[in-house]
Parts: C-alpha cells; structure tokens; sequence
C-alpha cells in the first residue's frame, strides 16, 4: 500500500536528521563547507517541503476548480526542496525565480487542451530543476500535452478507452531481463540490433549493453542492470503499481525525452495557468462537459496527487 504523504517525508522534519543528510549529499558532490551549507539550507528545506506537502494536502480535499493551482505550487515547493539537495546556493538570483516556461495564446473558439502546447524558456525555474535534479542542459523546445499525457503510463487506459488508442506494451520481468511482445520490433521497424542502438540513446535506460537483446517464442528479452525508475529519461514508462511499459510507436517529430517530473511540472503550469487565467473556458470545461479534455484533466489530476509526493520521495531517497 502506498504510504500516507506525511509518512513520506517524516524524517526532514527534524533538524538534525536533515543537517546530516544535506552534509552527506553536499559531500558526495564535494561541494565546500559541507556542513557549514547544511545548516545555512536545513530550515528552508523543511519549509519548502512542509508548504508542499501543505498544498498537496489541500489539494486532495478541494474541487478541482482549485487543485491545478494548489498541485503546481505545492509541486513547486517539493522541487524547490530537491534543488537544495544539490545547490546549496539557490536562489543565486532572480532568474531562476520564473517558471521559466510560457504557454501561447489562446484562441477562444474550439480551443482543446490536449492540442495546447507549452514553450520551454532560457531561463527559469524549469531549466534550472533539469540541471540540478537530472543533468540536462534543455533545448528551448515546445511540447504538446497531449504528447506529455501519452509519456504518463496511468493515462493510457484512458486514451484506450475513448480513442481506442492502445498506446503501450506492458513489461515483465523475467531475473533481469524486462520482456515485452516481440511485435514491438515491428512498431518500431527494427531489427533487434537496431533496438539495441536505440534503447543506448536513452543514457539511463539501464540496459545491459554487456548483454544481447534477445527474440525467443514471440517475446523480446531486454537485460537489464538494474530496475528503470521514473526519475530516468528512458523509453519505459512506470506507472502507479510500478508496472513498466513502452509506447508502441515512437515519437520522432515530438521526441518528449524528460524524467517524469518535468512532465508533470509542464502539464499543471498549463493547468494552473489556465484555471487563473482562463476562467470562462475552464468554468465552462468544468460545467458543460463538452470536448474530451474534461475526462483526461480529472483523471491526470488524480493521479498526480498520488504520484508528485512519491516521485519526490524516490528522489530524496535516490531510488
């Protein structure tokens, strides 16, 4: 059973607990003045995981008018709380204070949030989680949400059931190889060699170059070093049950290669955007059902009420 979200970050809320760990994550980047850095971070720290989990909490309770703004705040507040694991100095300055992500214009007649794009700035928070959270220098680059929903695993029920789009391929594991159908080499038109070159693109895949991908009896073994994790940039996807996937086809004019928090982070500063700002069209999205963005924002904002504290988590953990 998942842990309750206060469970979750328990330990932070003590002082010298806390100082410990940021010591030991400053000194295994050796960064200068370990200790002196963690007692300067410990309490803002806590405070940003506290009013995190605040929100979140609150988010859990109120309608859904509300939750994109209280999800993307208090994610911002558990991101913001990572970010101190690996930059004892941040804020530097004020550019890393942004969102650092722009949404475009919208046009009132037959606006669809699934077709929405996101654009990805210089500069800005955003930017500043990918270096110090996954080390990634980011392209300014423009994603569109309903590609961003496709890269979240527990949505693809969904698609599935209203546009009869069955979108993945559901792995098992077999010792420490990952198996999928072997039609996934016909989705992609590859030859097992050539899916091999493709998974080593993906630096995190964890896959076993020591070892040969291998075809038998219509299943396609993937060796593994060890178990994929959400917070890698990787072909597979894992989603709440910790089941992993692969999309059948691969997104080459799109590519969307982000860990998963970024992903969330974009679709709910969208999100939140649009609930400030948008008020006629998301009162009207809320009220008139019209369109089928209604079902797909519900359903992302449950599960990201339950995955954001669990991804954070893994995070503070190193899982």
């Amino acid at each position: 059973m998942d842990k309750p979200l206060a469970e979750r970050f328990l330990p932070f809320y003590s002082a010298a607990f806390t100082r410990t760990y940021l010591t030991e994550a400053y000194e295994t980047l050796q960064i200068p003045q370990a200790k002196a850095k963690s007692y300067h971070t410990c309490y803002s720290f806590i405070y940003h995981l506290q009013q995190g989990e605040l929100y979140i909490k609150q988010a859990h309770t109120s309608p859904i008018e509300l939750k994109p703004l209280l999800l993307f705040y208090g994610f911002i507040q558990l991101l913001k709380a990572c970010i101190l694991t690996r930059d004892p100095d941040y804020p530097q300055n004020s550019d890393v204070l942004a969102h650092g992500v722009s949404t475009r214009k919208r046009k009132k007649a037959a606006y669809c949030f699934l077709d929405d794009e996101v654009k990805i700035q210089k500069n800005g928070l955003f930017s500043h989680l990918l270096d110090k959270m996954f080390h990634m220098k980011h392209s300014f680059e423009k994603y569109q949400m309903r590609t961003l929903l496709q890269h979240i695993a527990d949505l693809h029920p969904l698609f599935l059931k209203i546009y009869k789009h069955d979108l993945s391929y559901k792995g098992t594991f077999s010792g420490s190889s990952l198996i999928f159908p072997a039609q996934l080499l016909d989705s992609y038109h590859m030859t097992p060699n050539r899916f091999e070159q493709y998974i080593e693109t993906f630096p995190h895949s964890r896959y076993n170059s020591h070892l040969r991908i291998k075809e038998e009896e219509e299943l396609l073994y993937i060796p593994l070093r060890n178990s994929p994790s959400s917070l890698d940039v990787s072909p597979w996807l894992i989603d709440q049950a910790g089941d992993i996937y692969i999309l059948k086809k691969r997104h080459d004019k799109t590519p969307c290669k982000l860990p998963e928090p970024a992903i969330h982070y974009l679709l709910l500063y969208n999100l939140s955007m649009i609930s400030r700002y948008e008020t006629e069209w998301w009162g009207e999205l809320i009220h008139t059902f019209s369109g089928t963005d209604y079902p797909f924002i519900v359903y992302y904002l449950t599960v990201a009420e339950k995955k954001l504290p669990t991804l954070i988590s893994n995070f503070l953990q190193k899982k």
